[in-house]
């Protein structure tokens, strides 16, 4: 049930016949007036009259329909007033619990594949927004009726994972510490590991630089010195076998080499420890993404990729290319200028960008993890006969999901690159907080989350409200403030005021709900239309029933458009109006029972847009606070 969306079409129907010009044009020209004194609808007539407007405009003046009480001509717009006796018949006579979830006409098979951090270490913030955004996209996708699978890459075969396996098998290959969390321990072997051979690396290299490079390496040099004793702190025993360990083996960088060799060729015993190991991050990941109710369909293996032989067969089709190139020594696929106007634009490539050769392969052969991101994605198309994937991944990825796209029109796939989408957001920013995995200094979402429990919990006892919701309410203001802002831009929050129940923030929404329901709850009457005094619906409260009017255009748009700041941004936008409105007028104390009826219904709709849309970005309603 889309009402705004029926009257947009009444309006344009009458514009159509009057001016004899098409309806769809008519249509998709209608915008919202930026004043409400100018009506609900507005037309700039210049979009859809030639001539003289002035003149042509008179026969639209006047105009009274179903969902359409009046129209007028200001200046060069057409501007209409909604009929709020019959929306508001309209609306409440055919009202349900699901209200609001348009469902698309023609669904679509989508895979969402988000998160896939490398299993090396903890959650951390850069993590967070991709998780959820990835979570409530997917959530949106589902109530819009899409069949969807979400989907998360580990790969397990890269330098990284390698680092960590080394550190691990220096220490002799030990149980996860029962005292820690399991990816947490996981990661201090990995920075550790890691920091030591930096710091061998680093020592190597000053006795062979000029006096220009010299000081350079000694400030890296004193800084990773300065990470390795903050290391060594957390574990000293661990810490210093792993120093005596790495500084007995001549040449570091071959015994990684080896693990990622072995590994990729699927040696048995190596492969073995390793998913053993790999296992226990995901077992880590997934203890933390559950406070979050964030859930996957399946875990896909890079290693998997590699033992089915998928990636040689994408490497021997890209070698064999025309646009093949040599490329400072390696083989390269030139994507510059091998992508006409025309496809460029159905790849969605910006005109003039220059695209980077695309390099399939190291010196030594082992292919680059583009070439492999092309395996998967082939893979995801087939394994879910998807119809579109989408891939959240952070902005820094934006040439090599273009080169993905690319390489994928080159190979002949190219139904798949246009349906591949980059879903890109910007990096989170904390100020004065240096984040780097590999150097073992990371905000965990696990520290995040409980640094924001404890300021639930803390403001909770100073309203004298439930305990029990504290993780509902640390959730909601996570997922407020990550989905609030347009995914494309850098995001930076403050953890104590995300967690507002006044204004602007996820428990501020839960807040508004539980209000509207604890008046529903305490309602002794029965809800009829016919009671219904439609003359009380002036003003915030004729504000609200446009609002609850316009929820399923907003969810349709904000859906289609992955656009869910628009949605987030229009249920601020109720709470207010109706705090606002409640704050002034009350309900249940209304002596008179038409008045009293129509505002229940009004406090109905609002409850119940709330919990729907509340529902799409993974927020659960509260009845009490």
């Amino acid at each position: 049930m889309d009402l705004i969306g029926e009257a947009k079409i009444e309006i344009a129907k009458f514009v159509s016949k009057q001016l004899n010009v098409d309806m769809s044009e008519v249509l998709k020209n209608i915008t919202y007036p930026p004043r409400e004194d100018f009506g609900d609808l507005s037309i700039p007539l210049p979009s859809i009259i030639k001539g003289n407007i002035k003149e042509k405009a008179k026969i639209l003046e006047g105009y009274a329909g179903d969902l359409i009480s009046s129209t007028n001509v200001v200046n060069i717009y057409l501007n209409s007033t909604l009929n709020v006796k019959n929306l508001f018949i309209k609306l409440f006579t055919n009202f349900d619990e699901e209200y609001g979830f348009e469902k698309i006409d023609k669904k679509k098979r989508i895979i969402v594949e988000h998160t896939s951090a490398n299993p090396i270490h903890p959650l951390h913030i850069g993590h967070l927004r991709n998780t959820i955004l990835g979570d409530s996209m997917s959530r949106a996708l589902k109530f819009r009726g899409h069949e969807v699978n979400v989907r998360f890459y580990v790969n397990d075969t890269g330098r990284q994972v390698a680092v960590l396996i080394l550190g691990l098998k220096l220490l002799g290959f030990p149980e996860p510490d029962p005292n820690l969390k399991k990816d947490l321990w996981l990661g201090l072997i990995y920075a550790m590991t890691n920091v030591i051979i930096e710091i061998k690396k680093l020592r190597e290299e000053i006795k062979k630089v000029s006096e220009v490079e010299y000081k350079e390496k000694i400030r890296q040099l004193d800084e990773m010195v300065t990470v390795a004793n903050e290391l060594r702190n957390r574990n000293q025993a661990l810490f210093d076998k792993l120093i005596d360990e790495i500084n007995k083996i001549d040449d570091v960088e071959t015994e990684i080499g080896k693990i990622i060799k072995e590994y990729e060729k699927g040696e048995t015993e190596l492969k073995s420890i390793i998913r053993k190991y790999v296992k226990v991050a995901l077992d880590g990941f997934m203890e933390t993404l559950s406070k979050l109710n964030i859930s996957f369909d399946n875990f896909d293996f890079e290693s998997d990729l590699l033992w089915e032989n998928k990636v040689n067969e994408v490497l021997d089709k890209l070698i064999v290319l025309p646009s093949r190139i040599n490329y400072k020594g390696v083989p390269a696929i030139d994507l510059q200028n091998s992508l006409d106007s025309d496809v460029r634009e159905r790849l969605r490539i910006p005109k003039g960008l220059e695209i980077p050769p695309l390099v399939l392969t190291r010196s030594d052969g082992t292919t680059l993890y583009t070439v492999r991101d092309i395996a998967y994605s082939l893979y995801k198309f087939n394994q879910f006969n998807a119809d579109i994937v989408i891939n959240v991944i952070a902005e820094e990825q934006y040439i090599p999901q273009i080169q993905l796209r690319g390489a994928l029109h080159l190979l002949g796939y190219s139904n798949l690159a246009e349906n591949l989408v980059h879903y890109s957001y910007g990096m989170v920013n904390i100020q004065g907080f240096r984040l780097s995995g590999r150097l073992g200094r990371i905000l965990t979402i696990d520290e995040i989350y409980e640094r924001l429990l404890d300021i639930v919990k803390m403001k909770l006892k100073e309203k004298g409200g439930v305990m029990d919701n504290a993780d509902e309410i640390a959730n909601a203001a996570l997922r407020y403030a990550i989905l609030s802002v347009s995914a494309n831009k850098p995001l930076s929050f403050d953890l104590n005021r995300i967690v507002n129940f006044e204004q602007n923030s996820g428990p501020y929404l839960q807040y508004t709900y539980a209000r509207a329901f604890n008046i529903l709850q305490k309602s002794t009457d029965t809800l009829s239309i016919d009671k219904v005094d439609f003359t009380d619906i002036i003003d915030e409260k004729r504000k609200i029933l446009v609002h609850i009017v316009k929820f399923p255009e907003v969810f349709k748009k904000s859906v289609d458009e992955m656009r869910l700041e628009d949605l987030v941004s229009f249920l601020r936008e109720l709470a207010d109006t109706f705090n606002s409105w409640y704050d002034k007028e009350r309900v249940l104390q209304e002596n008179n029972l038409g008045r009293r009826i129509a505002r229940l219904y009004l406090v109905k709709g609002v409850a119940t847009v709330l919990k729907n849309g509340l529902k799409v970005l993974g927020i659960k309603v509260l009845s009490r606070m």
